[in-house]
């Protein structure tokens, strides 16, 4: 038991009130014992132990892991980079950890080193600035013109803010009407910012001492509205004379007379394109629009008449447009694209603008699959259902496709001479080829025929049984107008015929519609009525009385014309004419009277025309020298009473007389009156009063002369 003992070192006797007891002072086998060793269980704990990476005190120094650890980093937002204050002493790495340690944002993924720099108010590439090279510089619009405060310093931002802007021109940003190139107005304000107060807007007013519109050249006065005394127009000759003044209208542009005035500056457009310079020049008017002259100086380069404000940007290395920027958005930039395959053609759905050719781009845009380089423009086509040559038509040209005709019309009948190659029928093809005119829907084999000189039914025969043949009148006597009763029908106009129908009488050359009418009894013109406009004329067309002649032709002169009473003189001048004449030469004497009763014939008439022709005779006044202030004559009209007219003046010796005086109208300029009454057909008789009634008669000598006119 004592050899037992001293060959077991590591096992020590312990005694006790029992007896002796044995203890494992080395229960791993590591060669240390318990009360040395931290894993007296564990032979790869031990105070001499290589310290490994696995969470544990291997060496048994009290510190876990020491020296064998990697540090790793926090990458919340999964980006790659993880945050420097986030640093974890770990075994290997961590989920969600990175070994790289510099990302100055871990809670934004588009924040990292070597980001791409955007205007969002963050240091995108960790490059300790924010924005950098972004932003823009705005400033406040309070008055929402468009144009900021020049006064106020600018604010860097990404994005143009409510009540901000890029331009900071504006003089007066309180006045929404005042920013530059604003219109200059009459206010006593810089409208357009240009330092000056209403230049080229207040007008010249010249004195009106006359009031007649037109001022006086030398005394002008400029104001923005007119003053009182004065005119917007000078040149009048004569300022005391509201007569005098020039006759031609005055147009001004701007409200200032441009006749006058001693002309302005205006800024000069030395290169013609519209828009000035900085130079100036003399104008001799006020307006500054016209050639060679502009009201700003808005043009950056006045030697080069192809460079203005708005003018269209070109690849040319210079700023066409005058916005400080080279080139951008050319109109002659070349459009490139994207040649992903490699094959020569571009992608039209994959552009860039440049002036100059990026890499991998081209100037082709008809491949229609730019990830096959064998799909290109120009393949072959075959009929297999795809666009070998990027046509964006399928199978066309294909070497096994079927001949089809052009159907172009849609008449179903196709053009043999206009063919196409195609592996199915195509829109507009069909596989017959007899169409005679594939430009007209109504022309084919078995159509209809119709009058237009075209075969229809393509049968080389042309217009053989056209269904719109026309109908066609005869004309027999080669007037030009047709017999309505007497028709043929034809597609063109046969001999002997017209396509008029209105001739009134075929069988006369001198009757038709428009022909001149004659006094023949005939309705020469076909208007329905006979001799209108020559009755009287003839024995052929008798007027009922000369009133009719004048209404018929309001030309008819004074003479004899026909009348259904036989021929009688009319006269179409006095007291507005159409007087027919039923007593000429009536002898008037005082002693007596003539016992005819004129217009026996029965004119219809409602006016008598007394009209002196010659002689004189005294019947108690002396006619025709006393006529108005007295007249001695008197009228019967059939059996009535004698009639007396308007101032008559004579002894009748208690005769009952008929009144006329409110019937008398006395001609102007003559010894003639007129008495008009109701219509009637009465005969007329004349003598002078004292005649008449045998009254007084002895001292009445001589005898008058009197034509006596009837008209209705």
């Amino acid at each position: 038991m004592l050899l037992l003992l001293l060959a077991c070192t590591k096992t020590d006797v312990v005694g006790s009130d029992s007896g002796l007891v044995t203890e494992d002072l080395d229960r791993d086998d590591d060669g240390w014992l318990n009360d040395e060793d931290c894993g007296p269980d564990d032979p790869t704990i031990h105070p001499a132990a290589e310290e490994d990476c696995d969470e544990v005190d291997n060496d048994c120094d009290e510190v876990i892991d020491e020296g064998v650890t990697e540090t790793s980093y926090v990458d919340a937002d999964d980006d790659g980079y993880g945050d420097p204050e986030g640093a974890v002493e770990a075994c290997g790495t961590p989920a969600g950890h990175v070994e790289t340690g510099n990302d100055c944002d871990d809670d934004d993924p588009d924040s990292k080193p070597g980001g791409v720099e955007v205007c969002d108010e963050a240091d995108n590439d960790c490059d300790g600035t924010v924005d950098e090279g972004e932003t823009i510089d705005v400033y406040p619009d309070v008055d929402g013109d468009g144009y900021g405060d020049a006064e106020v310093d600018a604010t860097a931002t990404c994005e143009l803010p409510s009540g901000m802007v890029e331009d900071n021109t504006d003089c007066d940003d309180d006045d929404a009407e005042d920013f530059p190139g604003a219109t200059e107005v009459c206010d006593e304000s810089d409208n357009d910012c240009d330092g000056t107060v209403d230049e080229g807007v207040t007008t010249t007013f010249w004195a009106d001492t006359d009031a007649d519109g037109y001022g006086d050249s030398a005394l002008g006065t400029e104001a923005c509205d007119l003053p009182t005394g004065y005119a917007e127009v000078d040149g009048d000759c004569d300022d005391t004379d509201a007569d005098a003044w020039p006759g031609a209208t005055e147009v001004t542009a701007d409200g200032i007379d441009q006749d006058c005035d001693g002309g302005d500056t205006c800024y000069e457009d030395a290169d013609g394109d519209g828009y000035a310079g900085s130079t100036t020049t003399a104008s001799t008017d006020l307006d500054c629009v016209d050639e060679g002259e502009g009201e700003t100086a808005d043009d950056c380069d006045d030697s080069d008449d192809e460079t203005w404000p708005g003018a269209d940007e070109y690849c040319d290395d210079e700023d066409d447009d005058c916005d400080s920027s080279i080139d951008e958005g050319a109109l002659d930039a070349d459009t490139w694209y994207l040649d992903d395959d490699g094959d020569g053609y571009g992608d039209a759905s994959a552009t860039t603008e440049d002036c100059d050719q990026p890499s991998d781009y081209v100037s082709d845009d008809t491949d229609c699959d730019d990830t096959d380089d064998e799909v290109y423009p120009g393949a072959d086509e075959y009929c297999d259902d795809e666009d070998d040559d990027c046509d964006s038509a399928i199978d066309e040209g294909a070497l096994d496709a079927d001949t089809w005709y052009l159907d172009d019309d849609g008449d179903g009948y196709g053009d043999a001479s206009t063919t196409t190659e195609d592996c199915d029928q195509p829109s507009d093809y069909t596989d017959d080829d007899t169409d005679c005119d594939d430009t007209d829907d109504e022309v084919y084999p078995g159509a209809d025929e119709y009058c237009d000189d075209v075969d229809e039914d393509c049968d080389s025969t042309v217009d053989e049984g056209a269904l719109d043949k026309d109908t066609w009148y005869a004309d027999a006597d080669g007037d030009g107008y047709g017999d309505a009763t007497s028709t043929t029908e034809d597609c063109d106009e046969p001999s002997g015929y017209t396509d008029d129908d209105t001739d009134c009488d075929d069988s006369d050359g001198d009757i038709y519609p428009g022909a001149s009418e004659s006094c023949n009894a005939d309705d020469d013109d076909c208007d329905s009525t006979v001799d209108e406009g020559v009755l009287g004329t003839g024995t052929d067309c008798p007027a009922e009385d000369c009133a009719e002649v004048l209404a018929d032709n309001a030309s008819a002169t004074d003479g004899d014309y026909e009348l259904d009473a036989g021929t009688y003189t009319c006269d179409m001048t006095i007291d507005g004419g159409g007087w027919t004449l039923v007593g000429e030469t009536v002898s008037v004497y005082g002693t007596g009277y003539d016992t005819t009763y004129y217009n026996s014939e029965g004119f219809t008439w409602t006016e008598t025309l007394f009209e002196y022709d010659s002689g004189s005779v005294h019947a108690h006044c002396t006619y025709p020298s006393s006529l108005t202030g007295c007249n001695n004559l008197g009228f019967q009209f059939a059996s009535e009473s004698w009639g007396v007219p308007l101032n008559w003046g004579s002894s009748i010796c208690g005769m009952s007389t008929t009144d006329y005086t409110s019937n008398t109208t006395y001609l102007s300029g003559s010894y003639n009156f007129v008495i008009d009454r109701s219509s009637s057909t009465d005969t007329v008789r004349l003598g002078t009063l004292e005649g008449i009634s045998s009254c007084t008669t002895g001292d009445n000598p001589g005898t008058a002369y009197t034509n006596i006119w009837v008209r209705q």
